[in-house]
């Protein structure tokens, strides 16, 4: 409608304009075709009208059904909103009634058969208490007839026993009556008689006995007084006489004692509040107590060196030796007792009748003196790491040789080695560990080895075919520079004396093995040996001069003695080895005083001589609370080298990502595993077992060990059984 009623303006204004343009309404045609313009408006305005009526109702209608539809829609949306809600509404309802009907059908079929099992056990059950129940009825049948026929024998034997008793009763009854009665009547005729005669002569000398009793009674009495007092005094006087004579007797024997020069009890001397005089008449006083020794104090001297000496003066019957010996027997007692650190030495002096007790308060030498003497443990570890690897390690069992190895192992990994086993120089980029321990399999003393990660010989067999490794390996190097550059050998021979004397040949294969080590020396190569013998000479294939090819460390003050006593005399001055025999006692002591408070003994203090090519040195060794591997690092050594050695893989195609490449390891199940077993590889058809309790339970952890599910324990790979 609008449409239209812009059509008949623009007609309208359309034929205006013409009229204007044409000068006015001076032109015909002007003029007609704007007179038409304006006779066409009015049909134009009506044809509007009626088409804009008829529009507008149109259009009323269809806003109205249009709003209606509206509603309409609307409507049906929020019906399948809610539609939509309850559906889900009844599918999760749905889902939650399939699961209860599944569990109850569960729990139908369970209580099924639990239905089923209980129906058995129930006829079984049945079956029993019926049988029970017959024999039950059988028993109580045999009852009630045993009880009835008991309870009738014991009233027939009652009636019995008490009829004839009665009987018996009654006849016995009438004979002792009787008799009673006839001795009755005699006994009372002749009481009267007498009775009657008696009453006569009482009454005549009833007053006279009545006034002697009273007469006796009296003088009884003061008698018995009399007599209980002069017994009383002569017990008395005799006890008097007999103490007397004992103590007579016993002065008597002491004078005797003393003309003879012997002391009767102890002798103690003033010496006022001096704790150390206090000391020595306490001695005295426990000696007495303890062993009856009886001791005179004499006094006491303080030496310059701490020691106190103590002189007691001893009966002249006894003989000096004996008193010495006894003393010096019961010395750590009173050392205990008195809480003392030592009583040093008991002797007799030479020039008077005087037995000399020195003891100690604490030990010859001081914390800041012994620095002078032994150095620390990381000084040892600083000259380990600092020299060449080409170590042997001598003490007797249990002293400490394999917590000293795993150390000097442990920091010379963290170091790392040099070029030419030197200890100076360039550093070699990795470092290889190989041990050889016969023992590790069957020891139970290493159950927990400290260097098991490192063990690949650990039974006798096995441990002499690592000779020969060490020659193919030795050889390799030879041939292949650019390896022997980057990986350096430390082979570790635990218990070298007793593997070589398990040799066949013990003297031949100790010549190859020191052929191996002058050879070898500069390729980098070191070994770390350990054994019992201080005598190089005692090592098969080995001789004194041999001594060059390690640097020996002796552990333990009575080792070192005996190295020292073997050679200590071709390497140093009678002055030297006489001030360091004298030190050890000193260090001995020391040593004994700190261990004393050490519960642990792990960390007990040791001490190890190192045989220096310039002087021997003396060292406090760390413990094994120092050992800490990387295992991670050692085990992606381990595989670069087995990369290295590969027949078809040259050293030259070890990249620089190869050398860097991390290694991530997860536990697996052992079916997944495959390490070498001591001395030889692990057979295909076999299964590992934990060799401490048996079982095929395992697991490898990160670090390549194994963990036994049933026992709990670690175990390194090598020691794992395969059946």
């Amino acid at each position: 409608m609008k449409a239209i009623h812009r059509l008949g303006l623009g007609v309208f204004g359309f034929c205006t304009g013409l009229a204007f343009a044409s000068g006015g309404f001076t032109n015909d045609t002007a003029k007609l075709i704007s007179m038409l313009g304006i006779g066409a408006l009015p049909a134009s305005f009506i044809t509007y009208l009626v088409a804009d009526t008829k529009s507008q109702r149109l259009l009323t209608h269809a806003e109205s059904k249009n709003e209606q539809a509206g509603q309409t829609l609307h409507k049906i949306i929020r019906d399948f909103e809610r539609s939509k809600s309850r559906l889900a509404t009844v599918a999760s309802e749905l889902e939650s009634l399939k699961d209860e009907l599944k569990e109850a059908r569960n729990t139908i079929n369970s209580l099924g058969h639990n239905k089923l099992e209980s129906t058995a056990l129930i006829a079984q059950l049945q079956a029993k208490l019926n049988q029970l129940s017959t024999q039950t009825q059988k028993d109580t049948q045999r009852i009630e007839y045993l009880e009835s026929e008991t309870e009738q024998w014991e009233l027939n034997f009652k009636t019995q026993v008490e009829a004839e008793a009665n009987k018996r009763f009654q006849l016995a009854k009438s004979q002792e009556l009787e008799k009673i009665y006839h001795e009755h009547d005699s006994i009372t005729s002749e009481a009267m008689q007498l009775f009657r005669r008696l009453q006569n002569w009482g009454e005549k000398v009833a007053h006279g006995h009545q006034s002697k009793a009273e007469i006796i009674k009296s003088l009884a009495s003061s008698y018995n007084e009399n007599l209980d007092e002069v017994g009383e005094a002569i017990a008395n006087e005799r006890q008097n006489y007999i103490e007397q004579i004992e103590l007579l007797n016993e002065r008597v024997g002491q004078l005797q004692q003393q003309l003879a020069g012997d002391l009767i009890e102890p002798v103690y001397g003033d010496f006022g509040f001096d704790i150390n005089g206090k000391i020595a008449n306490e001695i005295a006083r426990t000696l007495f107590t303890d062993i009856r020794l009886a001791l005179s104090v004499k006094g006491f001297q303080v030496k310059p060196d701490g020691v106190v000496d103590i002189g007691y003066g001893y009966s002249r019957s006894v003989h000096t030796l004996a008193i010495a010996e006894a003393i010096s027997k019961h010395s750590d007692t009173l050392a205990k007792k008195l809480g003392l650190f030592k009583i040093t030495s008991v002797r007799k002096l030479e020039i008077t009748d005087c037995i000399v007790v020195s003891y100690r308060m604490g030990p010859a030498i001081k914390a800041d003196e012994i620095k002078l003497m032994v150095g620390t443990p990381d000084e040892f570890i600083n000259y380990v790491v600092s020299h060449p690897i080409r170590y042997r390690l001598i003490a007797d069992p249990g002293v400490g040789k394999t917590p000293t190895t795993a150390v000097m192992i442990s920091e010379i990994l963290k170091a790392g080695c040099t070029r030419g086993n030197t200890g100076k120089g360039e550093k070699v980029p990795h470092t290889l560990v190989t041990v050889s321990y016969p023992g590790a399999v069957a020891s139970l003393k290493d159950s927990n080895y400290p260097l098991e990660h490192f063990l690949k010989y650990g039974d006798t067999t096995a441990a002499i075919k690592s000779f020969d490794d060490c020659l193919d390996d030795g050889n390799f190097r030879v041939q292949n520079p650019t390896f022997a550059a980057n990986f350096f050998q430390i082979w570790a021979w635990d218990e070298l004396d007793n593997t070589l004397n398990s040799c066949s040949e013990p003297y031949k294969a100790g010549e190859n093995l020191k052929k191996i080590l002058k050879q070898f020396g500069h390729n980098n190569i070191g070994w770390i040996v350990s054994g019992q013998s201080v005598m190089t000479k005692q090592i098969p294939g080995f001789t004194n001069d041999d001594r060059s090819l390690f640097t020996e460390i002796i552990i333990g003050i009575s080792k070192i003695r005996h190295y020292l006593n073997t050679y200590g005399k071709g390497k140093n001055s009678e002055s030297n080895l006489a001030k360091l025999t004298r030190n050890l006692d000193a260090i001995e002591e020391y040593i004994e005083h700190k261990n004393e408070l050490v519960t642990d003994d792990a960390r007990l203090l040791r001490v190890a001589l190192v045989v220096d090519s310039r002087s021997p040195k003396l060292y406090f060794l760390p413990n094994l609370d120092k050992v800490s591997f990387n295992y991670q690092e050692i085990e992606e050594t381990k595989r670069l080298a087995r990369v290295a050695k590969s027949p078809d893989t040259g050293y030259t195609r070890l990249t620089r990502d190869t050398l860097n490449q991390s290694i991530a390891s997860t536990d697996t199940v052992m079916s997944a595993a495959s390490f070498s077993t001591i001395g030889g590889s692990r057979p295909s058809d076999t299964k590992p077992y934990c060799p401490h309790c048996g079982h095929a339970n395992l697991t490898v952890r990160k670090d390549k060990r194994y963990y036994c599910l049933n026992c709990k324990k670690i175990t390194v790979s090598n020691k794992i059984v395969w059946k």
